[in-house]
């Protein structure tokens, strides 16, 4: 029975291991990109997608943490995978210049939304900058959590 077990998971690692290589080649050829090849790229595609993840997620950690900083004891956390990406745009005339506008909705604990924030922000070769932080919906903490809020957030009702 043992050799059996161990034979089976011989062959599902070799079989992950064959995946896993024919992935990453076909990955890699994806990466060199021509500028015919970028006119293809859809809005959608994971792969960027993730890169402008990975690579705003220093930058939107802390702009919201230097928003919430007034109003909470320690500032939430946001997670990646739940960014939405509300606007990219190109830069007029400036070819490596962008606004990149994305959706974020904090939380602190086990996932306690503390609500929903639009980032603005401008990158360029040399720095990522934020243009616009909006605060656009406030979520209610739970009584057990209120020991977090050092300030009420501010009645944003008006400006909807």
């Amino acid at each position: 029975m043992k050799k059996v077990i161990i034979t089976i998971l011989c062959i599902l690692i070799i079989i992950i291991g064959i995946l896993g290589l024919t992935n990453k080649s076909t990955t890699s050829f994806k990466s060199q990109l021509t500028s015919n090849q970028l006119e293809r790229i859809t809005p959608n595609d994971p792969v960027y997608y993730d890169l402008f993840i990975t690579m705003l997620f220093p930058y939107v950690e802390e702009a919201i943490a230097d928003y919430y900083n007034e109003y909470m004891t320690y500032p939430p956390t946001e997670a990646p995978w739940s960014y939405k990406f509300i606007r990219i745009e190109r830069m007029p005339n400036l070819s490596y210049s962008f606004t990149v506008e994305l959706e974020v909705q904090p939380y602190i604990g086990p996932h306690l939304s503390v609500g929903r924030d639009r980032i603005t922000f401008k990158i360029e070769l040399d720095k990522v900058s934020v243009e616009k932080f909006e605060h656009v919906e406030s979520y209610e903490l739970p009584p057990n959590y209120q020991d977090v809020i050092n300030k009420k957030f501010p009645d944003i009702s008006n400006n909807l």
